[in-house]
């Protein structure tokens, strides 16, 4: 008899497996019933919760930006240098990868659904600019207070983002002799130090 669970806990519990099955397998070739395997559940308990493979990959997606809300909290540091939050932010980034690197590599294949799918396109960019919005008023807030020099704040931004998604890098190759973490704080620290207005400028 199958185990009653709450519903939100149900589906993430087959979110979570189909992540891993995504990753494996992508998309395409992933069948339902491949999900069905990994959870051990019913086809028909699946469909009682998701419509399609395409439903459940769109809530995947949403339940992937969930992980990043919580960046835009980093804002309200107001006390704090734009380049301490911008590192924060980075290392918190960095935190989420250690937890789960699954929905980091689960990227690559929403970026290769986006391309194909223009629902999905709009899904994501929604999440990119949100995120890359945080990072330019970080970069406008530091340029404003003299912290930075003047420069292209959604340029460096994307420049912060795009660093970010290296660490996708990790997880696949898992180099032996620089951790996560030295990468996340080398990559912002090379940025920062460009902008930042020294005391005998």
């Amino acid at each position: 008899m199958t185990e009653r669970r709450p519903s939100s806990e149900r589906r993430a519990e087959i979110l979570e497996a189909a992540l891993r099955i995504f990753i494996k397998k992508g998309y395409s070739e992933t069948r339902m019933d491949d999900i069905v395997q990994e959870i051990g559940l019913s086809k028909g308990a699946i469909y009682h919760y998701f419509q399609s493979k395409r439903d459940l990959f769109i809530e995947l997606i949403e339940r992937w930006m969930d992980q990043f809300s919580t960046i835009e909290s980093d804002l309200n540091m107001k006390g704090h240098p734009s380049a301490v939050i911008i590192k924060r932010v980075a290392r918190y980034a960095a935190i989420i990868f250690r937890r789960n690197p699954n929905w980091f590599l689960v990227e690559p294949e929403i970026w290769a659904f986006a391309n194909r799918d223009q629902e999905i396109k709009a899904i994501t960019s929604q999440l990119y600019n949100r995120i890359l919005t945080v990072f330019e008023t970080l970069v406008e807030r530091g340029v404003k207070y003299g912290e930075f020099k003047k420069v292209n704040s959604r340029m460096i931004a994307l420049s912060i983002m795009t660093s970010l998604h290296g660490m996708i890098w990790f997880e696949l190759f898992q180099p032996a002799d620089f951790s996560l973490e030295d990468y996340v704080d080398l990559n912002m620290d090379f940025i920062l130090d460009a902008m930042i207005i020294q005391a005998t400028e």
